[in-house]
């Protein structure tokens, strides 16, 4: 009898190792298929699978899924499709908003899942650089469309959550410390074996080569990028006096975080435009080469065995898994324009770290305490009834799971040049690596142009959109 019931726990125990992760898993083939087909060039698949995510009520024509909104709404940016693109950050806006004025009881019903098996399972919450890049896409949108007037409502609307995203994160920072405090406090059972497993944690990511002193916010919490098309929108597509006021401030901040010699150029131009020194007509004829490169970095799980101080050896799996930001390439190094190079104006990928650094001692202290908890349930079940153990132990394996959703079709970095418009309007750009360089046919009736490029991978033919003012 007992050689039978020996063969059916190793039988369940083998179940266990068959389920570990199987939530992971789930998330990791869906991201690494969506990734492969961005990288790969198959913008039309990506995008196809990303409005299907997006959970379009067919009645409303609204999209019930934030991420998967924003997802779709990038990759028909990309491809061409404004009006569509727009109306996928219209609904993502929507429901940012009704996830910010979401009831203290129904974020608490919302994370009862999460809490007792995996964040996986909560609503995406928004990261600042979300709203702000959602934002700032819009206002791009619009601009491909010539419709100026909604543009310069984007641009506010993008520097005001960019004015709100100090006191935003000094809010919740205190807001996750006091809830870290709640947690540390709720259960006395758990209290030493959560601190004691805490600091483990910290040592073995340490030990994975995680270093977070490396990953610096720009000032404020600021992306550059939007900083510095916010002051170029208004300073060529000023109405007056004031708007040069304004192109001047975001140009001077972008130019004092990045130290861009374009941008600081351009602070120079706003200057004098806002001085009286020069007029628009002064200005010779212009290009803006901006170019939006690579994808930016994406989450991966850590996973970390037996980091549970639990006092006995009646537990047949512990574990935890953390998410973990991993760097993804360039597309190409820089763009060659007409004899000058692109320079980096701002990397996507310290706005992202930055945020993720903020957040992170909560993810952890999170996931601490939640395997502390599904451990000490386990042992207490085990000590009851070996069966009843065994079958918590596979259910712990099964939902121990990092959250790995966030933007995933953002950029790497943005570069920005700056050059004399073409006496035949035709701009050649090459990069070291592209296969086919780029002819960018000029309105010859403009004056200024923008040239937005955008490449996801080498692999990948570049788009191109060309704003004419």
């Amino acid at each position: 009898m007992k050689l039978k019931i020996k063969k059916n726990l190793l039988g369940l125990a083998l179940a266990s190792f068959v389920l570990t992760g199987c939530t992971s898993i789930a998330q990791q083939q869906t991201y690494g298929n969506y990734e492969s087909k961005i990288a790969s060039g198959q913008l039309d698949a990506a995008a196809e699978m990303a409005i299907k995510k997006a959970d379009v009520n067919p009645e409303t024509g609204g999209a019930n899924d934030l991420l998967w909104s924003l997802e779709a709404a990038t990759l028909l940016r990309i491809k061409g499709g404004y009006q569509q693109s727009t109306a996928f950050f219209d609904d993502a806006e929507m429901l940012m908003k009704a996830e910010d004025t979401e009831s203290i009881a129904e974020k608490a019903a919302d994370g009862v899942g999460s809490i007792l098996v995996n964040d996986s399972l909560a609503d995406y919450e928004q990261a600042h650089y979300d709203g702000i890049m959602a934002n700032s896409y819009k206002a791009l949108n619009f601009m491909f469309e010539g419709d100026v007037a909604n543009a310069r409502v984007e641009w506010n609307r993008v520097d005001d959550r960019q004015r709100r995203a100090v006191d935003a994160f000094a809010e919740k920072i205190a807001k996750l410390k006091e809830e870290q405090a709640k947690e540390a406090t709720k259960k006395k059972e758990t209290e030493a074996n959560t601190e004691q497993s805490l600091s483990e944690a910290e040592k073995i990511i340490q030990s994975q080569g995680i270093d977070f002193s490396q990953w610096n916010a720009y000032q404020d919490y600021v992306n550059p990028f939007s900083t510095y098309m916010h002051g170029l929108f208004f300073m060529v597509n000023a109405q007056g006096g004031s708007d040069f006021g304004k192109a001047y401030d975001s140009l001077k901040r972008a130019a004092a975080m990045t130290g861009n010699d374009t941008a600081k150029a351009d602070m120079v131009l706003a200057d004098s435009l806002r001085k009286g020194k020069k007029s628009i007509s002064d200005i010779e004829p212009t290009v803006w080469v901006v170019f939006e490169n690579g994808l930016g970095p994406k989450k991966e799980e850590l996973r970390i065995d037996l980091p549970v101080f639990v006092a006995s050896n009646d537990v047949m799996y512990t574990g935890m898994a953390l998410p973990k930001l991993v760097d993804r390439q360039q597309a190409f190094p820089a763009l060659e324009v007409e004899g000058t190079t692109t320079t980096v104006l701002s990397e996507m990928d310290r706005v992202i770290h930055a945020e993720f650094k903020a957040e992170f001692p909560y993810i952890l202290s999170r996931e601490v305490a939640r395997t502390v908890w599904k451990t000490i349930a386990q042992k207490q079940m085990n000590d009851k009834n070996e069966m009843a153990g065994l079958i918590a132990s596979i259910a712990q394996a099964a939902t121990t799971s990092a959250d790995l959703r966030m933007w995933n079709s953002l950029p790497k970095d943005f570069q920005l040049a700056r050059v004399s418009k073409p006496k035949n309007g035709s701009l050649a750009i090459s990069a070291k690596g592209m296969e086919t360089p780029l002819n960018v046919e000029l309105d010859s009736k403009s004056r200024f142009s923008i040239v937005y490029v955008r490449a996801v991978s080498p692999l990948a033919s570049p788009t191109v959109d060309v704003i004419n003012i």
